[in-house]
């Protein structure tokens, strides 16, 4: 073999290794996402992990999780491209869109919504208004005087909470009562703790939050009066989208719940969304392994199994992402034009 030949064939073998070299990590690398979600033990928070779980097991995607954001500011992040994934809401939409409540006073809050693009809608739950037994409130109007944790302040819980309160009473925070600010964390904990007299927080039916306050003492559900429902109040946060009202049985959380009657509440709904450059065929993907395996999201809550691919885009007020709108047209599911997104027409 001449030293021609030689040469030849080292640099052939060279080139040969740092190929392989280059393309072992390659196969196996992943896609880092970004995603946000609410607060340990929430629907938000049950649904993103359970999706979590399923994408890493068969997708080459790592989706790192935050926890304990409120769909305000992760709406606000993923238009701003610094979230890849996270729990949207119908209502924040609603208020983005049209720059009204906790988006009043910035300007470019519209034209960030925008940026927003859909992949699933499902319920949240029903709003729990919870308090212990022996509080002694037993109804909104016993609130006078007492301290409220009603969400985190500016968050579209928070809003919703408020109103509900003033539509039964005519209440107003830090007037008639005190509202306690804090974060889903932080509020849960002082409810356990018998810091605040009474929580109202949304969340799936059963709940595994209010079934730990019953493990520890009795509580009672607190029931919207009938005629609430016709204040302006109430008639104002049941006009947004992904509202409904809803209804809590006796017995739902055991023995140590007090209530004898159906407690009436108002339920929501919530989805999970991305921004409309994120890659169209990762959230392609991703929606297509949801449901091809959504058994494992149905066995990890009751709640979850009302989510199919027929109730997916119930309530969804922003346009579906390119990649979920492939799937959907893929497998027959019906879609208003409204969903469609400019980029897709």
């Amino acid at each position: 073999m001449t030293q021609t030949t030689k040469l030849k064939t080292l640099l052939g073998t060279i080139a040969v290794l740092a190929a392989a070299a280059w393309a072992a990590p390659q196969a196996h690398a992943q896609t880092q996402l970004r995603a946000q979600t609410g607060a340990p033990g929430s629907s938000p928070f049950i649904f993103m992990t359970t999706f979590q779980t399923i994408a890493q097991k068969y997708l080459p995607v790592q989706l790192n999780v935050t926890s304990g954001a409120a769909a305000t500011r992760s709406t606000l992040d993923a238009a701003r491209k610094q979230v890849e994934l996270f729990i949207s809401s119908p209502a924040v939409n609603h208020y983005m869109a049209n720059g009204t409540e906790m988006y009043a006073q910035m300007k470019e809050a519209p034209e960030l919504f925008k940026s927003i693009r859909s992949i699933i809608d499902f319920p949240l739950g029903p709003y729990h208004i919870v308090t212990y037994e022996d509080s002694g409130i037993k109804t909104l109007k016993d609130l006078k005087g007492k301290k409220v944790f009603a969400g985190p302040p500016g968050g579209a819980a928070t809003v919703v909470a408020l109103a509900i309160i003033e539509g039964a009473t005519g209440f107003k925070p830090n007037v008639d009562y005190q509202q306690a600010r804090l974060d889903w964390n932080s509020g849960q904990q002082a409810f356990q703790d018998k810091q605040v007299d009474v929580m109202v927080i949304p969340t799936e039916l059963p709940s595994p939050v209010i079934a730990q306050y019953s493990l520890l003492d009795k509580i009672r559900l607190i029931s919207i009066p009938d005629e609430a429902l016709n204040t302006e109040p109430m008639k104002k946060i049941l006009a947004v989208p992904g509202r409904t009202i809803d209804e809590i049985k006796p017995g739902v959380y055991g023995k140590n719940q007090t209530n004898t009657e159906p407690v009436k509440v108002v339920g929501s709904w919530v989805g999970l969304s991305t921004y409309k450059d994120m890659d169209a065929d990762v959230v392609y993907k991703l929606t297509k392994t949801l449901f091809e395996h959504i058994d494992e999201l149905h066995a990890a809550a009751p709640f979850m199994s009302f989510i199919t691919k027929d109730t997916a885009l119930l309530q969804m007020n922003a346009p579906l992402h390119p990649g979920a709108l492939k799937y959907y047209r893929e497998v027959g599911v019906k879609i208003d034009p409204a969903l469609i997104p400019p980029e897709a027409q």
